[in-house]
């Protein structure tokens, strides 16, 4: 599923020569083409006008459609920016309520709950949040807004400051991945059921098929994937480590990754290509 805006981006504003902040709100209203594939069968082709918001993700909501602004201001306690923006696959706008500033990744279930992940700023605070809704790092809402859950870090893993990565594998099983030390966490029914350390920091988005996990970048090998065996005790031992070549034979510079259950989901400029981590080990004989 993906979205494009039809008409000229306008989601950043200078304070000054130098710097240039999110923007929540465009000057005008903007318009927007919702694309959403199934089995890279074109599903629905939507566009939706009027949206004052703009528009950073977007993912199924039961039979509507979540569009989500990444950031949300402050002002005070009864006017905050609604950033869940909730349309029918008719194009009608439903609803809107609050998921917080400093929204990272959001991943939604089949049963309409939806997991947000939050950087720095929603974790710590910014656009006047005296009490961030993102505060704990990783929240689970329901369809209507209302969180159903907030990660609380058990020994020996610490509190989320910047949720890097997360992969909503199941409706039981989320994984995540964070700073400071970017443990590798496994939630299964909104509980911490394993934790691992693993040799990859900064990775923005990661697959996982059974005792092995496929990371995408990291600090200093931002289009690099490395693949990783975790064992039981905790630890885990660095497999491989390789770029993704296009159909050019040209190394592909991911523009942004995203990893549901077994697959990453990698896009480069126009082009999306899908890797099947269970594929991937079962070509090296490890499946």
């Amino acid at each position: 599923m993906t979205q494009g805006a039809r008409d000229t981006l306008d989601y950043r504003t200078k304070d000054n020569a130098f710097a240039s902040f999110a923007k929540i709100i465009p000057d005008s209203p903007q318009r927007y083409r919702v694309l959403v594939f199934r089995q890279g069968e074109l599903e629905l082709d939507l566009p939706i006008h009027g949206e004052r918001f703009n528009i950073h993700t977007i993912q199924p909501l039961g039979n509507d459609l979540l569009l989500a602004c990444s950031r949300s201001e402050y002002r005070r306690e009864d006017d905050v920016d609604l950033n869940a923006r909730v349309y029918s696959r008719d194009g009608s706008f439903l609803r809107e309520f609050l998921l917080g500033d400093g929204l990272e990744t959001i991943q939604t279930t089949r049963h309409g709950e939806i997991w947000a992940s939050y950087f720095d700023e929603g974790v710590l605070g910014n656009y006047g949040w005296p009490d961030p809704v993102g505060a704990a790092g990783l929240v689970a809402w329901n369809e209507q807004g209302e969180k159903v859950y907030e990660y609380a870090p058990v020994w020996p893993v610490d509190r989320i400051i910047d949720c890097y990565a997360l992969n909503v594998a199941s409706a039981d099983d989320v994984w995540c991945c964070y700073y400071t030390n970017f443990p590798l966490v496994h939630l299964h029914k909104k509980r911490i059921a394993s934790t691992w350390n693993v040799p990859v920091s900064g990775s923005n988005a990661f697959a996982i098929a059974g005792a092995h996990v496929l990371f995408a970048g990291g600090y200093d090998k931002r289009d690099s994937f490395t693949l990783v065996r975790l064992d039981p005790d905790g630890t885990s031992m660095l497999i491989d480590e390789f770029e993704l070549i296009g159909d050019d034979g040209v190394a592909v510079k991911p523009l942004k990754t995203i990893g549901r259950d077994a697959v990453l989901y990698v896009l480069d400029d126009a082009v999306l290509y899908e890797i099947d981590l269970k594929h991937v080990l079962a070509t090296r004989g490890r499946g």
